[in-house]
């Protein structure tokens, strides 16, 4: 017996001999192609805006003035601002 499952079984008396009947290729095509595919696009989109856009607006308006990830900016001490002490040149003798 023949394993694949695509062929017809030869020894059923009702598929001997039966052929498939040839199809058009409109009977063939499953769905319809134009404008009702267009339409559902096109809904899925407005909808899809119709939700972002509050979303947006709304997390606008809840962000902090100054957001927390920004670079913080250092800048070099002055010389001034250190409290290291300057070695003095020894003092000449006096004559």
């Amino acid at each position: 017996m023949s394993s694949r499952t695509d062929l017809p079984d030869t020894t059923d008396r009702r598929m001997r001999g039966l052929q498939p009947e040839p199809m058009t290729p409109t009977e063939a095509r499953q769905g319809f192609k134009g404008k009702p595919v267009l339409i559902v696009l096109l809904g899925g989109l407005i909808l899809a805006m119709l939700v972002w856009i509050p979303a947006e607006w709304w997390g606008n308006s809840i962000a902090p003035s100054e957001p927390a990830n920004q670079p913080v900016e250092q800048t070099a001490p002055s010389p001034s601002d250190n409290n290291q002490v300057v070695p003095e040149s020894s003092p000449t003798p006096s004559q």
